[in-house]
């Protein structure tokens, strides 16, 4: 979807969208859901690595637009990608900072794990845009989707630090209320609710600050660092960020001009779009802030020989 050719979005509001957010186009899954992305980006993934899947013990599938609220999507993923009985599945519910907090579990099991050879799946997707309302202009143009699949293994190399937040009193910037237990009627809000003047505020104050703190605590600064990849919501916010910790241009890549805001994948979504390939190890900041209100921070190092890929649904 391009918003400055679409029915619902006048032509000055999506070039505003455009010189406010930096979002232009937006993929997006008509029947698809995050699962079924998710398992296309693993099915290639797999593949293309000639994975032993029998060497796989871990599946963790991030989202918060699984297919069902019960059973969990993981299960099910684990069924449709042939992987055996054994591997331990599950669902972890997390928008914007799902994806470190997704490394983060990933990386636990692996390092509890008995067998030296373990290998893991994060499957981490939404599709947000089933959840929008076409008339609601603070949401409609901003959000897109997209699944992924990231295969880590067992490793005695240096380990992912991380650093994870959360503050619920913000809860209520962000909110879908229909669907859940606590709201079993028709007269609930059933699209997403997003306050942007909330989360902005809490996006260029908590979240540098954070940042800060966890790079002096791991003595770290900003030029040790080769990408700082943040959670794609709004450009002028992320911009405002990366000043705050004086990053260069070249250090902050972005994915929002061709795929939006797709909540917990922008993280890998914006590592195998604009990243090449890599060449070197390559350290990088990562940095997921949002819904809940949570946010949370990586640091670690992409190997030589890191596959990156990145392509669209054809399933």
């Amino acid at each position: 979807m391009d918003n400055l050719n679409d029915k619902y979005i006048i032509e000055k509001q999506g070039e505003k969208v455009l010189e406010s957010t930096g979002i232009r186009y937006r993929h997006i899954a008509v029947n698809e859901t995050a699962a079924d992305l998710c398992y296309d980006a693993a099915k290639k993934l797999l593949e293309e690595n000639n994975s032993d899947l029998d060497n796989i013990d871990f599946l963790v599938f991030v989202s918060q637009t699984p297919d069902y609220i019960l059973p969990a999507s993981a299960t099910i993923l684990q069924n449709r990608l042939g992987l055996k009985t054994t591997v331990a599945a599950f669902d972890v519910n997390m928008g914007c900072s799902g994806y470190v907090y997704g490394l983060s579990i990933i990386s636990s099991l692996l390092a509890s794990s008995i067998n030296k050879n373990a290998n893991a799946l994060l499957l981490v997707g939404d599709t947000i845009s089933k959840l929008c309302d076409p008339t609601d202009s603070s949401t409609y143009p901003l959000f897109g989707d997209a699944g992924s699949a990231t295969l880590l293994g067992k490793s005695n190399s240096s380990d992912i630090i991380f650093d994870l937040n959360s503050d619920g009193s913000g809860c209520e910037a962000i909110k879908v209320e229909y669907g859940g237990f606590k709201q079993l009627s028709d007269g609930f809000q059933k699209t997403l609710y997003l306050n942007g003047m909330d989360v902005f505020s809490f996006g260029i104050t908590k979240v540098p600050k954070a940042i800060k703190q966890f790079m002096e605590e791991q003595s770290v600064e900003t030029s040790d660092f080769d990408y700082f990849i943040f959670h794609q919501a709004n450009k002028f916010m992320n911009e405002k960020i990366r000043k705050k910790l004086k990053a260069e241009v070249e250090q902050v890549p972005y994915s929002l001009f061709d795929y939006a805001n797709t909540s917990c994948a922008t993280i890998p979504l914006t590592i195998t779009s604009q990243l090449e390939n890599i060449s070197k190890k390559t350290k990088l900041f990562m940095s997921g802030f949002g819904v809940g209100l949570s946010w949370a921070s990586a640091i670690l190092e992409l190997d030589a020989n890191c596959v990156l890929n990145n392509s669209t649904y054809n399933g």
